[in-house]
């Protein structure tokens, strides 16, 4: 609409100066003659001045592509356990980001929050450096889930450059609506609001929370003064609730975001009513969402919508490859410094393998040969070996009193060992008895879970290690 009013002047001084050209040399013909020709000049002249307020009135049409991702729980890059999930990670979201970016001009990138996993230390530096790629993503509106809520307001506060959104509660930085303009003069407006009873912490804290449907209404009213062409409603709650919001007046788009675990299955699938659409992004940043919005002349919307994988064969981004580096380089130095803290959790409790071979010999050869005997340098390769997050399931005892340490001080607590399955041994192997470590089937699914072994199967995966 901006460009609209910058024209109007322009036009109408064009115009007052040729009007007062016509009636200089009008002014030299006959009384009758020269009032005729003045009062034609006049008509005409009136009437172009007024075809601009008639293209005013006409609906601006066009296309805005929306790019929405949602649900990430700290996954910055994915584990590489398994090539089924090899899918995700901020170096992949960024290429995607900028291929497209070089094919659209319209793009409107948006997130609908848990962005954030468990309040632990590391999980405290990857939701840091989660936020610093987003920034130089250059998102246009962030949503923070309730997920985003485990350090506190003041940790949002701190994390400068990120266009955070949410209608329906009063904290700073939070902003209650966020405008875009594009060219032809289009202008996208997001609102957003999240379940309150998903909002524990933040309304423990004393943060004003008003009503979803109240917030979304005294939006709406607000915005009727920026005549937004397409408006885009950010939501965080459970998907039947959201799915409501799709007999809202004044809404064109619902995208919602809401796991409660990273294993939550989502419904993808877009649903279409009353001219509106309804879409939710995929888990764990793995894919991206795309809609395009069709305007027509009139007003009336049309949607294509498509979930684009961020899958192996996207390349790996070298600004977040470097942005990574630092992540990884942050997390060791955590893993270090942590060190001597678990030294004091001196208990000894485990055998080691070496002590299990003097009376299963055959069966430490089958580990021995197996992939499980050899976990703990896979972790070297990829440069891994002091991430918290992937030594729990390489190595014996990862953060137990008496387990694992560090490759330096507990060289004989590498690799997933029997007593990984079988439980602390040192006892048995003093005074061996029929009957120990029988139930370690359950210790399987503490590692091999559906985000990191998809196609897991106990009675196939226990053929490669029978014994």
């Amino acid at each position: 609409m901006n460009h609209q009013k910058k024209d109007a002047p322009m036009i109408e001084i064009r115009t007052l100066k040729t009007l007062k050209r016509f009636r200089r040399s009008a002014s030299h013909l006959p009384g009758v003659t020269g009032l005729v020709i003045l009062g034609s000049i006049f008509v005409f002249f009136t009437s172009c001045m007024a075809a601009p307020k008639s293209d005013h009135m006409k609906k601006r049409s066009g296309e805005i592509l929306i790019v929405y991702s949602g649900n990430t729980l700290g996954e910055l890059k994915p584990c590489g356990c398994a090539r089924e999930e090899d899918q995700g990670g901020f170096e992949k979201r960024m290429s995607y980001l900028k291929k497209v970016r070089a094919g659209s001009e319209n793009i409107l990138l948006l997130d609908t929050g848990d962005s954030f996993k468990e309040p632990t230390r590391q999980g405290k530096v990857k939701a840091k450096y989660l936020l610093k790629a987003m920034v130089k993503m250059k998102y246009d509106a962030v949503m923070p889930g309730d997920h985003d809520f485990v350090y506190g307001n003041s940790f949002l506060k701190e994390q400068k450059g990120i266009p955070w959104i949410l209608s329906n509660i009063e904290m700073e930085p939070l902003a209650g609506v966020r405008v875009k303009s594009f060219g032809e003069g289009l202008k996208a407006a997001i609102i957003a609001v999240a379940d309150p009873d998903l909002l524990y912490g933040s309304r423990h804290s004393g943060d004003k929370i008003i009503p979803v449907r109240e917030a979304v209404r005294s939006q709406l009213r607000q915005l009727d003064g920026e005549s937004p062409d397409l408006v885009v409603l950010l939501t965080h709650m459970e998907r039947e609730k959201a799915l409501a919001f799709l007999d809202v007046e004044g809404v064109d788009v619902i995208v919602n975001g809401h796991m409660e675990k990273d294993t939550d299955p989502i419904d993808m699938e877009p649903v279409l009513k009353n001219g509106r659409i309804f879409v939710q992004p995929g888990p764990r940043g793995q894919k991206m969402g795309e809609l395009t919005v069709m305007i027509g002349p009139e007003g009336k919307k049309s949607f294509e919508q498509k979930m684009v994988p961020l899958g192996s064969k996207i390349a790996l981004d070298p600004e977040m490859v470097q942005l990574y580096e630092e992540y990884n380089k942050e997390v060791e130095d955590l893993f270090f410094a942590s060190l001597s803290e678990r030294k004091g959790k001196k208990l000894t409790v485990f055998a080691t393998d070496k002590v299990c071979k003097t009376c299963h010999p055959k069966i430490h050869t089958t580990w021995e040969q197996s992939r499980h005997g050899h976990a703990y340098n896979t972790l070297r390769k990829i440069n891994k070996a002091f991430d918290p997050e992937c030594l729990i399931c390489h190595v014996v005892g990862w953060n137990e009193p008496g387990g694992f340490v560090s490759e330096i001080d507990t060289p004989d607590l590498r690799n997933v060992q029997c007593e990984v399955c079988h439980g602390p041994a040192l006892e048995h192997a003093s005074a061996p008895a029929p009957g120990f470590g029988q139930d370690a089937k359950q210790a399987c699914k503490k590692c091999h879970v559906k985000n990191h072994s998809p196609r897991f199967n106990f009675n196939k995966y226990w053929d490669t290690i029978k014994h």
